[in-house]
């Protein structure tokens, strides 16, 4: 009987690791889609901040000094970084970081924003270096169209350390790991040494899987070396993609404590289930010898 229910206790272990890891997995999961969920919240807002001000009377009219001043006012009550306004030759014609008139670089515009003038869709583009502030940005663009034809594109920029914080807000346990991705596996905010790691590749596993599906679990080590299980979500909205990186020493020294507190519970029946055979055994014995 002892070896039988040792073999019991020891299956019964494997399956609740077994479904104690899914469990994480499916909660990690939730978490991953109500952060992307917010990241594309803050990108709606930006894309509506911007439409609004695509009507401006002042870009019918071609004063964009006048537009300037209205897309700096804007801003006081958005979270976005700038405002960018761009011809079809890619040339900024005012950036809300610079005073109106002052020079403004020919060259260091995401190509993707050019896309604007060809689709006249909304464009969210990879992480790239600001060519005026020289810092890594994002930006979302809309088309100002005038006489049917898009004459402008009307962009904003966001910094990775608005995203950062809303990866921050959710308050993942200690030594856990959540990070931003842009659609070409570049890291936008991290929630770990993001000075550090912003603009990098993600690990090459994972950015292969994150290309080939849109959500998923698979262990890997994280840029620092670190043993992990990484559960990831991307959005069907901006390509973009959150992912969580639980350390695998934590993840089963947690599920190790709870299958020890399981074994000794087990061994405890086990051990009970023995006295209690053996003094039957005793009662049996002695009733047999009367």
């Amino acid at each position: 009987m002892v070896p039988a229910a040792l073999l019991a206790i020891v299956l019964v272990g494997y399956d609740y690791y077994e479904r104690e890891r899914s469990r994480v997995i499916r909660d990690s999961l939730g978490t991953t889609r109500a952060l992307i969920a917010a990241v594309d919240t803050e990108l709606t807002s930006a894309r509506s901040a911007l439409f609004a001000l695509a009507t401006s009377p002042h870009l019918s009219s071609g004063n964009l000094a006048a537009f300037h001043g209205q897309a700096v006012d804007a801003l006081k009550d958005q979270t976005l970084a700038n405002v960018v306004l761009m011809d079809e030759a890619g040339r900024q014609l005012l950036n809300t970081v610079r005073p109106f008139g002052a020079p403004l670089p020919a060259q260091g515009n995401p190509p993707a924003l050019q896309r604007i003038f060809q689709t006249g869709e909304v464009v969210v583009t990879d992480l790239f270096i600001g060519p005026v502030v020289q810092r890594p940005a994002v930006a979302i663009g809309v088309p100002v169209r005038r006489d049917g034809k898009v004459a402008y594109s009307l962009n904003a920029g966001v910094a990775p350390e608005r995203l950062s914080a809303l990866l921050s807000q959710q308050r993942l346990p200690p030594g856990w790991i959540g990070a931003v991705f842009d659609s070409a596996g570049t890291i936008v905010a991290r929630t770990h040494e993001s000075e550090r790691f912003v603009g990098k590749k993600g690990a090459p596993e994972l950015v292969e899987r994150m290309k080939a599906v849109s959500e998923d679990a698979l262990e890997t080590r994280m840029l620092e070396g670190i043993p992990v299980l990484i559960v990831f979500s991307r959005s069907p909205v901006s390509n973009w993609t959150v992912a969580i990186g639980i350390p695998v020493r934590e993840l089963v020294m947690e599920l190790g404590y709870s299958m020890a507190r399981l074994f000794v519970a087990g061994f405890i029946a086990l051990v009970a289930a023995l006295g209690l055979a053996l003094l039957m055994g005793r009662r049996f014995l002695r009733s047999g010898e009367t």
